[in-house]
């Protein structure tokens, strides 16, 4: 119903005891009631148990007759419940709402990551009360100020920026939401500094002397698997969750060209009671996850080694622990950083720096970012390029000198760049 914007003189009968119509009860038992009509033209009555509590409240109905501000009680009754439930739901109550909607849309890996940036800078903040604050706000009273305030006090307290600009992002998501729902009239979060993706780490370029030093030194069991992120660019956790039907012979028996077919990964994940486990992701990381990538013939020996030795059924996992399990990533990249360790190798390397090596190599070898893609499983060629791409120390100097050499038909050399602080 309209509410009625010009003045309205009501008339209200005088207060009436109404009996109570209870069995049992005595003749003061009842209540007292006032009637009025509305401006629609429609009978009304106001009952309270005493006869000064029905008198005030068709005072306040009078009134707001009067001023032309009335509208059904009904309504009223509605909107301050609403008014009440939009005081009641906090940030921090609307946040884990949204991510709860996420579940059921998202793979549990992604959800859990985006739990913990939200738990982390949002819900469950731990010793930073001036970052904390922002989950006690309700939705209905949060302002761009108090956002700019929580994203100050996240970033001078926490030195972890791609966190930092996930939680920002996870928040501005979920009021984008609740404007979509009509719980705030306009989306309060915008920080113009956290709209930039941070600079990404230096990933380091592996030698190949290094990551073949590495790969002598780890476990029989583990060297199929340290090839396959070491050389042929997958990600861990398509590595790990690779089955044995998915690594197949495109050759002959005496000379053997081993594929593999990704089709899949795992992801280390939380169930509700806490326990971690690796969950098999039956969709790809990427659009371009899925995928056949042949592995240097030079590893053959290694393949048949391992096919020999440590695999099952078709269905079974090609790498696993020597009780049947599937690994988990953080075991993979312990046995990883203990075969690092004994071949003495002093960079910084991990399990994923094998992406870095083959990319780069692959370009050496005038491969383009399509093409980079589709063997490493990578749809973002500005990830390729701008990411995962590098520049060995010697190559703009080889370059060089091939240039020289073709168009002045000199020796082709040039000076050293790094002198001149190239």
């Amino acid at each position: 119903m309209r509410k009625i914007t010009k003045p309205y003189l009501p008339r209200f009968s005088e207060p009436y005891f109404v009996p109570s119509e209870r069995k049992g009860a005595s003749k003061k038992d009842g209540s007292w009631r006032v009637r009025y009509t509305d401006p629609t033209g429609k009978r009304r009555s106001i009952t309270r148990r005493l006869k000064s509590q029905a008198m005030a409240a068709a005072e306040r109905e009078r009134q707001l007759l009067v001023e032309g501000r009335w509208t059904p009680p009904a309504e009223r009754e509605a909107e301050a419940r609403k008014t009440q439930q939009r005081q009641d739901l906090t940030v921090g109550k609307w946040v884990l709402q949204w991510l709860d909607g996420k579940r059921r849309q998202s793979k549990t890996s992604t959800v859990q990551a985006y739990e913990r940036a939200i738990r982390n800078r949002i819900t469950d903040v731990k010793g930073a009360p001036d970052v904390a604050k922002l989950a006690t706000i309700p939705c209905a009273e949060l302002t761009k100020s108090d956002v700019y305030e929580w994203w100050d006090a996240v970033t001078t307290r926490f030195d972890t920026p791609p966190t930092n600009r996930k939680a920002y992002v996870y928040l501005r998501a979920a009021f984008s939401e609740a404007v979509e729902r009509d719980i705030v009239q306009s989306n309060p979060v915008f920080v113009k500094a956290a709209q930039a993706k941070p600079a990404p780490k230096e990933k380091e370029l592996p030698e190949t002397d290094d990551l073949q030093a590495i790969l002598a030194e780890m476990p029989e069991r583990y060297k199929l698997i340290t090839v396959l992120f070491s050389f042929m660019g997958l990600r861990l956790g398509e590595a790990l969750g690779l089955k044995r039907e998915q690594i197949v012979n495109d050759g002959t028996p005496d000379a053997p060209r081993w594929v593999v077919k990704i089709r899949g990964n795992v992801q280390r994940v939380t169930d509700d009671d806490g326990h971690v486990y690796m969950k098999e992701m039956e969709t790809p990381k990427t659009k371009a996850g899925w995928r056949d990538v042949p592995i240097f013939t030079e590893f053959n020996d290694i393949v048949q080694a391992h096919l020999d030795s440590f695999t099952g059924a078709p269905g079974d996992y090609l790498t696993t622990t020597e009780t049947g399990a599937v690994v988990m990533d953080t075991m993979m990249r312990k046995i990883f950083a203990r075969a690092l360790e004994r071949a003495g190798v002093k960079a910084n390397l991990t399990p994923h720096c094998g992406r870095n090596w083959l990319i780069t190599h692959m370009a050496m070898e005038g491969a383009t970012p399509a093409e980079i893609g589709q063997v490493l499983g990578q749809s973002d060629l500005k990830t390729i390029t701008e990411t995962y791409m590098k520049v060995r120390d010697d190559r703009p100097r080889d370059v060089l000198n091939r240039v020289s050499g073709k168009e002045f038909g000199g020796s082709g050399d040039v000076i050293d760049m790094g002198k001149w602080g190239a």
